[in-house]
C-alpha cells in the first residue's frame, strides 16, 4: 500500500488493536469470560473499522489514475502546440517563399516587357526607316515619270473683247438715273 506516514501510523496501530482485541477474545472464549470476549470484539470490531476506513480513504484519494490521465493529457497537449508551432512556421516560411518567388517572377516578366519593348520600338524604326525610304523612291520615280510635274496652263478658247466700244451717250447714263423718266 502507498501510504502516508500518518496514514501508516494508523494502520499499524490498528493492526496492533486488532491483533490485541483477537488475542482478548480467544482468551475470553476459551476461559469462559463473556466480559473478555465482548472487549476483544469490539477492539477487533475497531480496528477492523479503523482498516476499512483507511482502504476507503485510499481509495478515495488516490489519484494515481488521474495523475497519469492528467500526465498524457499534457504529454498530448504539449506535442500538439509544438505541432502548431512547427505549422505556422512552415506556413510562414512557405508564404516567404512565395513571395520571393512572385518578386522574382514579378522580376523577370519586367526584364522580358522592357527587352520586348525594346526589339518592337526597334522593329518599328526599322518599319518606319523602310516605308519612308519607300516612299521617297516612290515620290521620286513619280517626278521623273511626270506625275508630280508643275502643271502646264490649258489652252482654252477666250472671247476677246472688242478693244474699242462705243461710247455711251450721256442720254442713256440719264436714263438710268433715279426718278427719270423717259427715254
Amino acid at each position: 500500500m502507498d501510504l502516508t506516514g500518518g496514514a501508516r501510523a494508523t494502520a499499524i496501530a490498528a493492526a496492533a488493536t486488532m491483533l490485541g482485541g483477537l488475542s482478548v477474545l480467544l482468551h475470553g472464549i476459551v476461559h469462559s469470560n463473556t466480559a473478555h470476549a465482548i472487549g476483544g470484539g469490539g477492539l477487533t470490531i475497531v480496528a477492523l473499522m479503523t482498516v476499512s476506513m483507511l482502504l476507503l480513504r485510499r481509495w478515495i484519494v488516490d489519484t494515481r489514475t488521474e495523475r497519469q490521465a492528467l500526465a498524457d493529457a499534457q504529454r498530448q497537449a504539449e506535442a500538439e502546440r509544438a505541432r502548431y508551432f512547427a505549422a505556422q512556421a512552415a506556413l510562414e516560411n512557405e508564404h516567404a517563399r512565395l513571395a520571393r518567388d512572385m518578386a522574382r517572377e514579378r522580376a523577370s516578366i519586367s526584364a522580358t516587357l522592357m527587352k520586348e519593348r525594346e526589339a518592337m520600338r526597334a522593329e518599328f524604326e526599322d518599319e518606319r526607316a523602310t516605308l519612308v525610304c519607300e516612299t521617297m523612291e516612290a515620290t521620286v520615280l513619280m517626278f521623273h515619270g511626270g506625275r508630280f510635274a508643275p502643271e502646264t496652263p490649258k489652252q482654252s478658247n477666250l472671247i476677246r473683247f472688242p478693244k474699242e466700244l462705243p461710247a455711251q451717250t450721256p442720254a442713256a447714263d440719264r436714263s438710268r438715273e433715279h426718278g427719270v423718266v423717259g427715254p
